[in-house]
């Protein structure tokens, strides 16, 4: 084969691979990760019996984390966790708001959610609504969410959990993970603030 012609063939995969990384970076901005505009259409509730307003959100940069009152483990450690987040930041904590959305809306109803919630800071938002408009608002923001039945009567979730970072215009940031170093988590939060 002569140099010309692997001269060109260089030359056509070079330039093929530009076009691609062009029409992939466009395609990316076009679908980017935010806070779902329609959020006021699903009616979602917080403990403190507001309803969660695209506006509200966007009044603050946001965390968003995806549990429910029944789990074991994950979610009353990662509240805890958050808890102590939000001490951490002290005055700083007030210029970022912290939700808790349930997976799990047929039994995370507003005055369990209350009861659950007095056990953390006062500071986390806990967010359900009807089972049909909190699908959405998972599906929304990508979360994964699946019923697990003990036996015919009872079950658990498996779900995300990661927290969710959100800059004040709602475009998302990036996830916050509990092995994470104190410092690095920290910095994270105040990037956005």
């Amino acid at each position: 084969m002569s140099k010309l012609k692997i001269f060109l063939i260089i030359f056509l995969i070079i330039v093929a691979s530009i076009t691609t990384s062009f029409f992939m970076t466009e395609k990316t901005k076009d679908n980017k990760f935010t806070i779902n505009k329609n959020l006021n259409k699903l009616s979602l509730v917080t403990h403190n019996q507001e309803l969660l307003s695209y506006e509200k959100v966007l009044s603050n940069p946001s965390i968003f984390f995806f549990g429910f009152i029944n789990c074991p483990d994950i979610c009353p450690n990662t509240l805890i966790e958050i808890s102590n987040i939000i001490k951490n930041l002290g005055n700083e904590s007030s210029k970022i708001s912290f939700y808790f959305v349930t997976v799990d809306p047929e039994r995370d109803q507003l005055l369990e959610l209350q009861e659950y919630l007095s056990n953390f800071d006062e500071a986390i938002i806990g967010v359900t609504g009807k089972l049909e408009n909190v699908s959405k608002f998972l599906k929304s923001m990508h979360v994964y969410y699946k019923k697990i039945y003990i036996d015919e009567t009872f079950y658990t979730l498996d779900h995300t959990s990661n927290l969710l970072v959100f800059k004040k215009n709602g475009d998302f940031f990036g996830t916050i993970s509990f092995n994470e170093a104190e410092e690095v988590i920290l910095q994270k939060i105040r990037s956005v603030i």
